[in-house]
Order: structure tokens, then C-alpha cells, then sequence
């Protein structure tokens, strides 16, 4: 399976590719620049490493303060903008790591994906379904978000890893 998955990537681990999973990445960051402006400057839930369904409440309790269609923005971004984004760092990153090493660091990228997609997808729900207190899938989301935030730390050491190793590489020849 991970083969197969490997050479998939390979096969789409060009220039063209990436330089459209980049122009992915800045359009998606774009959009989430906006509804962090839209949302008031609000810490939101999948930019902190972690969270209890009290925290995650009373940031839903702010959202609705600050206009009745806040949580629903928050949502919807979510569900679109927000669930692109992993879509494409999660292949720009793959392919930098693919073509950086020989071992299957390259997967660290996907598993990262995985992670802030199901964190958006609990958090979407969180806020769509918000009954004005704690409650209990926030656990889950918060696993999420603490697990991206880990991948994140990690798929960032590795590329950088990586690309110090090419660059000692080149320079040695």
C-alpha cells in the first residue's frame, strides 16, 4: 500500500505540481487570512496546540457575541478553505520530502494532512452544533489539533534536515 502510494506521489512529484500545491498554499492562506479578520481576531481552535471543551465554548460563546453568523463562517471555512489547505501543503511538502531522502519521511506530510482535516471536520461540527456549553467531541478535536501541531514540528525538522543535508551535498562537489 505504502508503495503504491509512494509512486503516486513520484509520478506527481514535479515542478509544475508543486508549484501549483504553492499556489494552493497561498490562496488557502489568504482565505484564512480573511476569516481570522472576519472573526474578529479571535484565537481559534486549530491555531492553539491545545484545548478542553470549556475553552472551545467560550470561544463559540465569543463568536456568537461578535455577530449571529460568526460560528457558521467559522464552519464553513472550515469545510472548504480550511479542508483545501492540508490538501495542498500536505503534496507540496510530500514532494520536497520525497525528493530530499530515501526513507518515507514523505509520509509525515500526509499524516499531517490527515490529522488538520479531521481536526476541521470535528471543529465544524463543534461550532454547527453548539448548544451553548462543553461538549464532549471537543476531546477529539483538541487530539487533532495536538497531533497536527506535533506533525507540523516534525515535517518542518525534517525539511529543513533535508535540505541542509542537499545543500552540504551540492557543495561538496
Amino acid at each position: 500500500m505504502i508503495s503504491s502510494i509512494r509512486a503516486a506521489v513520484e509520478r506527481r512529484a514535479t515542478r509544475r505540481v508543486a508549484l501549483a500545491a504553492l499556489a494552493g498554499v497561498v490562496g488557502c492562506v489568504a482565505g484564512l487570512a480573511w476569516r481570522q479578520d472576519r472573526l474578529g481576531g479571535l484565537q481559534l481552535l486549530d491555531v492553539r496546540g491545545w484545548y478542553t471543551p470549556a475553552e472551545a465554548a467560550a470561544l463559540f460563546d465569543a463568536l456568537d457575541r461578535l455577530d449571529a453568523q460568526a460560528r457558521t463562517v467559522y464552519a464553513v471555512t472550515g469545510l472548504t478553505v480550511d479542508m483545501l489547505f492540508p490538501v495542498t501543503y500536505g503534496l507540496l511538502f510530500a514532494i520536497l520530502l520525497i525528493r530530499l531522502f530515501r526513507a518515507p519521511l514523505w509520509t509525515l506530510p500526509l499524516a499531517l494532512a490527515a490529522a488538520d482535516a479531521l481536526e476541521n471536520a470535528t471543529v465544524a461540527a463543534l461550532a454547527l452544533g453548539y448548544a451553548g456549553g462543553p461538549s464532549p467531541l471537543a476531546w477529539a478535536a483538541a487530539t487533532f489539533t495536538l497531533v497536527k501541531t506535533l506533525l507540523i514540528v516534525a515535517v518542518l525538522a525534517a525539511t529543513v534536515v533535508g535540505t541542509v543535508r542537499w545543500l552540504w551535498r551540492r557543495r561538496r562537489r
